[in-house]
């Protein structure tokens, strides 16, 4: 069930993969459109959410809900999905942010459930 779910992700225009990854940064599962390094990918936004969790409690800005890193070739947004999970989105330029952030809220429970 989980796969399917981040399959409909890779459905929305620019969005070349999704990725559930645990907080130790091992890929639980992903859907991807091309050729890329999953492994690194969960590796990374595992540890990026880690920094930008300790930041808001550091500044006292409370929980994190989501992490967007903008970069020259397109956006990844990271969010927490359980204590244990998150998820990565790949997209290109050429995507709708609020539409993947639509989604992804909208869609939360659904892989929380699939967890």
């Amino acid at each position: 069930m989980l796969k399917k779910i981040l399959d409909e992700f890779l459905n929305l225009e620019g969005v070349s993969a999704a990725v559930v990854v645990g907080r130790d940064g091992f890929v639980i599962e992903s859907a991807m459109s091309g050729k890329m390094d999953i492994d690194a990918l969960g590796a990374m936004a595992s540890t990026g959410i880690g920094t930008s969790e300790a930041m808001g409690k550091e500044l006292g800005k409370g929980e994190l809900t989501q992490m967007l890193v903008e970069l020259d070739r397109g956006p990844i947004i990271v969010s927490p999905l359980s204590k244990e999970e998150l998820i990565a989105i790949v997209a290109e330029n050429s995507s709708n942010l609020g539409r993947i952030r639509y989604e992804l809220k909208k869609n939360k429970e659904r892989l929380v459930a699939a967890l």
